[in-house]
Order: structure tokens, then C-alpha cells, then sequence
């Protein structure tokens, strides 16, 4: 799978401008508040229908216009398919080929990527919160129904929050059922992906550690009993009724699980040093990425913000050399040194005046 070319119009700082990219590694160099990481945003808003930077797609748009459009072609399967995204404060479009639709949610495993920006140290060192929404973004791109049962259990999620709050509005019942059938199904997935990024999460960080280091990511669900028995956490929901009554919300489901990240058997938040935790956060993305080829049975997209932030020149190196097994790579650059253009397979393109232009090729 391959992103061929790409049209921005009032997006950021790019009022109208359109790139034809390379198929396997396309470096983005510019200075500061150039345009680079708004690249890779409109690229990752192409492959799973959100922003990276912001939860407010309002603040995409150019200053002083009042929309922005994308449009991208693909290659997917020998073919080419077309993307166009509109987006106004009124409202949303997005057409695949010829269909439309009113959600960019559809746009979700139509292009698979990983991303790996610095904000994602939060990935280790940060809350539950931020860890359970990449690892809930990386099933939707690669599970539909995963998809459909974060969103039904989240709804009932919210009734049953409400009821605890208003218990003389309604009956408990209906939502806990529906819980407990969408918590099932997103637990078991929640595992089954671990255990299937397990061999290639060691591979990546010991090839980036040169063997120096192991890791492993353990999921610590919010309860200890079986949650893939739908009886079980329904009894259990009922038993924390009064309990939550007087708390207001939910304490225990799949919105309050976690997942441990271990490195060298030790918790990668507590005792990894700055560097082990930015090879440990990179091997997970490049674990997430194998892990979507295989399930789309193709090459996703890899996308990078700012390469020099996430490795220290030994660890940069090891990366590098990895660089031309993988598939089409997207990074950004401050400078592009010359050991970039040592590269085979590769374009470099600069990013200034609100314009991108292709500075070299090594093929």
C-alpha cells in the first residue's frame, strides 16, 4: 500500500499546494514552523480520521478561510483508489472513490499507519487514559468491530453513569448487559493483540539496542475476575451499584484497564532512563506496524515527526539501517545531513515559504 500523491488546500500554512511522493522513503526537512509535522498530520488524518495535534479540527484550517480539503490517491491492491476529505465548522465530507460519507470514521484501516511523535513518551510515562487510546486507535485500524463495540460500550457506559447519578430514571439492566457483551469482545481483542506484537515488539527493540535490552507490555484489566465471562462482570456491576452510586461513575471496565510497559522486567515508567524509554516507545510503534501489515495483508504507512528526538546517535544509527526493510516511511527533519542522501530509495523534500519542494533523489 502506497500514498502516491497528496493536495492540501487551506490546511495549516499550505493554502494550495500538492506533493507527489516517493514509494518508500520520504524525508521532510525545513526549519521550525515551516509546515513539516503538518504534513504528517493531513497524512495521518487520510489513515484514521483525527488529528495527532488536536481533538478541534476547526483549528486546521488556514487563517482567515473557513474550510480545508484533502485529497489523496493511493494505491492499493495493483489499483488506484481516491480520497477527498472537506471539512467546515458546518460540516464534513468525506468521499472514497465516488461514495460519500458524513464521518471520517469510514476513513478508519483504509490506510493504515503508526505514528511515533514525540508526545508519545506519554505512551509510557503518562496515564492510563493515553495509554488505552493508542492501543484502542491501533485495533480500530485494523478491527471494524472493534470499533463498533468501543462505541456501544462507551454509550451504555454513559447511560449507566447518568443512571448512578439518577437511579429513579431508569433500569440498570439493559445498559450492564450491553456493557458487559462490548467489554468481552474488547478485552479478548485488547489480548489477542499483545500476544500477537509479542514476538515483533523484542525483535524491534533489540535490533535498536543492539541486545542490550527486552521488553514486554502486560494488560492489567481494571478487575481481577474473568472479564471474557459476561456473567461475571455483569453480577460485578450490579454488586458495585450502591458503592458507585455515591462515587457517580463507573470504577471498574475496559474504560478503566491499563497496560503495564516492562524493559528488562522492570517498569519502563518508574526506572527506564530517557533513552531506553524513547527506543521502548519506538519498538512499539514498529511492532504496531508489522502488526497491521499482517492483518491487511500489505505494507502500512510509517510516520515519524521529527527523527532526532526519538533516538540518540547509536540508536539513530541501528534505525537507519532498518530503514530499507520497512514500507513507505514518511519523517521529519530539521536539517537534512548528508548521510540522508546516502539512502537508497529515498527523496528528500524541504518545506518553506508554505511551499515543498524535492531537493534530492538517490535511487
Amino acid at each position: 500500500m502506497k500514498l502516491k500523491s497528496l493536495l492540501l488546500h487551506n490546511f495549516r500554512s499550505y493554502l494550495h499546494e500538492k506533493i507527489t511522493f516517493h514509494p518508500r522513503i520520504n524525508v521532510i526537512c525545513g526549519k521550525n514552523a515551516q509546515g513539516k509535522t503538518s504534513l504528517l498530520e493531513a497524512i495521518y488524518l487520510l489513515s484514521t480520521g483525527r488529528s495527532f495535534r488536536t481533538n478541534n479540527l476547526s483549528e486546521i484550517i488556514s487563517y482567515g478561510e473557513d474550510f480545508f480539503y484533502i485529497k489523496a490517491t493511493i494505491e492499493k491492491n495493483d489499483s488506484l483508489e481516491e480520497i477527498k476529505l472537506y471539512y467546515s465548522e458546518k460540516e464534513k465530507k468525506l468521499w472514497i472513490n465516488s461514495k460519500c460519507y458524513f464521518s471520517f470514521s469510514h476513513l478508519l484501516g483504509l490506510l493504515p499507519s503508526s505514528l511515533c511523535a514525540p508526545q508519545d513518551r506519554s505512551i509510557i510515562s503518562g496515564t492510563p487514559q493515553e495509554r488505552r487510546r493508542f492501543f484502542n486507535l491501533h485495533l480500530a485500524q485494523s478491527d471494524p468491530l472493534y470499533v463498533h463495540h468501543l462505541k456501544r460500550f462507551y454509550k451504555s457506559l454513559k447511560q449507566r453513569n447518568f443512571l448512578l447519578k439518577h437511579p429513579q430514571n431508569g433500569s440498570f439492566e439493559i445498559w450492564e448487559e450491553q456493557m458487559a457483551i462490548s467489554g468481552k469482545y474488547l478485552n479478548i481483542k485488547r489480548k489477542e493483540m499483545l500476544k500477537e506484537m509479542k514476538e515483533d515488539l523484542q525483535y524491534f527493540i533489540s535490533n535498536l539496542s543492539d541486545e542490550k535490552e527486552k521488553m514486554h507490555v502486560r494488560y492489567i484489566p481494571s478487575f481481577s475476575s474473568n472479564m471474557n465471562n459476561q456473567d461475571t462482570y455483569i453480577k460485578l456491576l450490579q454488586n458495585m451499584r450502591e458503592k458507585e452510586k455515591r462515587l457517580g461513575f463507573t470504577t471498574i471496565g475496559p474504560h478503566r484497564d491499563d497496560f503495564l510497559c516492562l524493559i528488562n522486567k522492570k517498569c519502563a515508567r518508574t526506572y527506564a532512563s530517557e533513552g531506553q524509554k524513547r527506543t521502548a516507545i519506538m519498538a512499539l510503534k514498529l511492532a504496531e506496524w508489522k502488526r497491521l501489515c499482517h492483518l491487511i495483508n500489505d505494507t502500512a504507512l510509517i510516520l515519524i515527526d521529527d527523527f532526532s528526538l526519538h533516538l540518540d546517535k547509536e540508536r539513530k544509527s541501528l534505525m537507519q539501517n532498518s530503514l530499507q526493510r520497512l514500507g513507505q516511511i514518511f519523517f521529519t527533519t530539521p536539517d537534512p545531513k548528508d548521510e540522508w542522501k546516502k539512502i537508497k530509495d529515498a527523496v528528500i523534500f524541504e518545506v518553506k515559504n508554505r511551499s515543498i519542494t524535492s531537493l534530492a533523489t538517490a535511487l
